[in-house]
C-alpha cells in the first residue's frame, strides 16, 4: 500500500500533470483526507482535511492555517479540461485519437466518436459532463470526427475543419468564430468552462485514490 504524504502527492502531481511547484504551502506530511476545489471560495472555513488541492491557489492566502496546500494550473488545464484531454476521449470511448497542433503548440485532439448522429453525440457528452452551455448543429448528418480544443477562433475552426472534424468541442462559445463554423458546416458544443474543470477535478480525485490506496478525497464545488 502506498501511503499518501504531502511531498509524495506533490511529486505525483508534477509527474502526472507536467507542472513544477505543485506544493504551494507546507503542512502535516501524512495525508489521509484530501480536499479538492477549483477556487479557495469553494472550500468551507471549517475544512475537515489534512491537505487541499486548489486549482487556482493564488488567493488561498492565510486561509486554513497549518494545512498543506497543493495546486496545479496550466498542467491541470492542459490534461484535464478542454484541449488535448485524452482522459476525456478514453471516458467517451473515442478512437483514432490524434493531436491538433497550432503555432508550435498542442492545443487539442481530434478523434472518432462511437456516435455518428448529432443528438447521440450530445447525449453522450451530457451524460459524461453533466450538460453544456450552448451548441450549434453541424450541416452533416453523419459525425465522423470531433475535436476538443482549448480555444475557439475563426482560424482554429478552419484548421480543425481541414482535419476532417465535424464537431468542435470547447469550453466557451466565441461569437467571433461562429461565422467561420457556419461557413465550414462544423458543429460546435460549448461544454462550459467550469463544468469541464469540475470534470477534471473529479477525474484527478479518482486517479489520486488509485495511486494512493487509503487516501480519501472529496471534491468541492458545483457547476
Amino acid at each position: 500500500m502506498t501511503s499518501a504524504t504531502l511531498t509524495g502527492l506533490a511529486a505525483w502531481l508534477t509527474v502526472t500533470l507536467g507542472e513544477t511547484g505543485t506544493l504551494k504551502r507546507g503542512g502535516p506530511e501524512d495525508v489521509t483526507r484530501l480536499a479538492l476545489a477549483l477556487e479557495p471560495r469553494d472550500l468551507p472555513d471549517d475544512l475537515d482535511a489534512d491537505a487541499a488541492f486548489v486549482h487556482r491557489s493564488r488567493h488561498v492566502d492565510g486561509h486554513w492555517p497549518g494545512l498543506g496546500i497543493l495546486g496545479a494550473h496550466d498542467g491541470f488545464d492542459l490534461h484535464l479540461t478542454t484541449g488535448p484531454n485524452r482522459r476525456l476521449a478514453a471516458a467517451l470511448g473515442w478512437q483514432d485519437v490524434g493531436e491538433v497542433a497550432w503555432e508550435g503548440r498542442v492545443v487539442g485532439i481530434v478523434a472518432r466518436p462511437p456516435q455518428s448522429a448529432w443528438e447521440e453525440l450530445r447525449a453522450a457528452l451530457h451524460a459524461e459532463l453533466g450538460g453544456e452551455d450552448s451548441s450549434i448543429a453541424p450541416q452533416s448528418e453523419t459525425i465522423r470526427r470531433v475535436a476538443v480544443m482549448n480555444a475557439m477562433t475563426p482560424a482554429l475552426v478552419g484548421h480543425v475543419a481541414g482535419l476532417g472534424a465535424d464537431v468542435y468541442l470547447t469550453g466557451q462559445l466565441r461569437p467571433s468564430a461562429v461565422p467561420a463554423a457556419r461557413a465550414a458546416g462544423i458543429g460546435v458544443v460549448a461544454l462550459g468552462h467550469r463544468r469541464t474543470e469540475l470534470w477534471g477535478l473529479r477525474t484527478l480525485a479518482r486517479e489520486l485514490e488509485a495511486a494512493f490506496p487509503g487516501l480519501d478525497t472529496r471534491v468541492y464545488g458545483s457547476p
